[in-house]
């Protein structure tokens, strides 16, 4: 299961057909247009989200296969509700529901909300009712539809406070993890797990091996790579800037690196490694190459001449491919050359 992230919105007839010609059938994504207060009130969505529904049901005649992204607690600003009180779940489940339900035979694969080990995206919730905020995500999913393959995902595995931004001594990741896949009635299908080594934190390819084999000890569930990638532009900070704590947005510049440098010739290495790894693995079920374009600039602090979140895509800004996406192709061509020989 070979995916890509991508916004949905912003692709054409041309990429579809690069990610055809690439091997890539899976698409990853959360931008439905969905308005939180319109739907607690009875109201009625508005034209994006009518709009994202047209082109779920367009993806899937050109026979991609999608895994979806419920809302998590920062669209949940709009329910108006108290965070963390009884209203504020109960809406929650009624909102995960209408997902299940709405997409049922066009979405079979969900991701309930997005990593909220990590403060950006738990926003205000502590971590006990952020365990409760997924847990309600997924029943709601599930008793609306059984069939649903449903699940999270994790970035701050392993817990290592301090070595990546965000991983502190609560140990966020784990105790995520400890609170759903230490559930056993909660009817999770699936292990999520994101991780970038190389860039948001030391490491490379070779650190999957840790990662992956840990995680699938811990959470006894088959392990699908929702996020991973190498940002293939960007310096490197020097021991003294990477010292006195500054951020990527900060510095213009990775506090990691792997192979010593961030450039469109060390992606594309990296990303052939990363995939031959997991392929090797017959406890991971697949993954998603974070992302599929280059950003014109960062979403974290919208800048354009800041590396953390502009330059992961297969394709540049102008569209054109680089050498991550033939690597991709490559590969992809690869695993299916060795899957139609006949074993003996």
């Amino acid at each position: 299961m070979i995916g890509v992230a991508a916004r949905l919105p912003q692709l054409t007839e041309r990429d579809y057909t690069l990610m055809h010609e690439a091997g890539i059938a899976w698409l990853r994504f959360g931008d439905f247009g969905f308005d939180v207060a319109a739907f607690l009130q009875g109201a009625a969505q508005p034209e994006a989200f009518e709009a994202a529904v047209q082109r779920v049901r367009h993806l899937k005649g050109l026979g991609f296969q999608l895994m979806g992204i419920t809302p998590g607690p920062r669209e949940m600003k709009g329910s108006g509700l108290v965070t963390g009180s009884e209203a504020y779940f109960d809406a929650y489940a009624k909102i995960s529901a209408f997902f299940a339900q709405e997409f049922e035979g066009l979405i079979e694969w969900w991701q309930v909300a997005n990593e909220l080990d990590i403060w950006i995206f738990r926003d205000t919730l502590d971590m006990e009712h952020s365990v409760d905020f997924l847990k309600t995500g997924i029943r709601a999913m599930k008793d609306a539809v059984p069939s649903l393959k449903v699940g999270i995902n994790i970035t701050l595995f392993p817990s290592l406070p301090g070595e990546v931004d965000g991983n502190t001594e609560l140990h966020e990741g784990l105790v995520l993890a400890e609170g759903i896949y230490g559930d056993a009635m909660l009817p999770v299908d699936y292990a999520g797990f994101d991780s970038y080594p190389g860039s948001w934190r030391k490491g490379g390819p070779e650190s999957w091996h840790e990662y992956l084999d840990g995680f699938y000890e811990l959470t006894g569930k088959p392990i699908f790579i929702q996020e991973f990638g190498y940002a293939a532009a960007g310096g490197v900070m020097t021991p003294e800037e990477a010292e006195q704590g500054l951020y990527p947005c900060e510095a213009k510049k990775w506090k990691f690196a792997w192979n010593g440098e961030h450039s469109p010739a060390v992606q594309a290495e990296y990303l052939t490694e990363s995939l031959r790894i997991f392929s090797e693995k017959p406890f991971v079920l697949g993954a998603i190459y974070y992302n599929w374009r280059d950003a014109p600039d960062c979403w974290q602090c919208r800048q354009t001449d800041c590396p953390a979140e502009t330059a992961w895509g297969l394709l540049d800004q102008s569209g054109q491919t680089k050498p991550s996406y033939e690597a991709l192709k490559e590969f992809t061509r690869n695993l299916a050359r060795k899957a139609t020989v006949a074993p003996l």
